[in-house]
């Protein structure tokens, strides 16, 4: 799912077989989006090189954790890369992970998994069609209704002022 916290709308979503990571979903949920996309917020799942390489050729900043054994890419003359990825190592071993995570805004991405919950919570967990199209197609039509309930409004939390 593609999802823009600032709107609380979803860009693009799909559903695959389980043989697809999400990774490799990437591109097709990218080029699926009319509106230009300046970032991606993404979890360690999608720390590849691959995705690093097309983020950077879409001109995309890449904001994702690299894994806890994370080591420096390399050139062929064993010279570390100057990549987007390599920064992030060098910064989460400056920082610690979660300095790191506040100072790029990680934490928005939380913003994307309320949105998957609400669609989980509204529609239900189960989907009804059997066949993976029509379960794209249900996915998809899910999706359109949860931006219109978004648009109409989100519910306001208020703190409730000491007794």
């Amino acid at each position: 799912m593609a999802y823009n916290e600032a709107t609380n709308q979803v860009l693009a979503i799909t559903l695959t077989s389980s043989d697809i990571d999400g990774a490799a979903m990437l591109e097709p949920l990218l080029e699926a989006i009319t509106l230009p996309v300046n970032k991606v917020v993404a979890d360690g799942a999608y720390d590849q090189k691959k995705v690093y390489d097309y983020l950077q050729q879409q001109q995309i900043q890449a904001i994702i954790p690299p894994r806890a054994n994370a080591i420096l890419w390399l050139d062929q003359d064993r010279q570390p890369l100057v990549h987007d990825r390599n920064q992030a190592v060098l910064k989460i071993k400056t920082l610690g992970l979660a300095d790191w995570k506040r100072a790029v805004g990680y934490h928005r991405r939380s913003k994307a998994e309320t949105g998957m919950y609400r669609l989980k919570v509204i529609f239900g967990e189960r989907l009804r069609s059997r066949t993976l199209s029509r379960q794209q197609v249900e996915v998809r039509l899910k999706a359109d209704c949860l931006n219109r309930f978004s648009r109409l409004g989100l519910p306001m939390a208020v703190k409730k002022p000491p007794t």
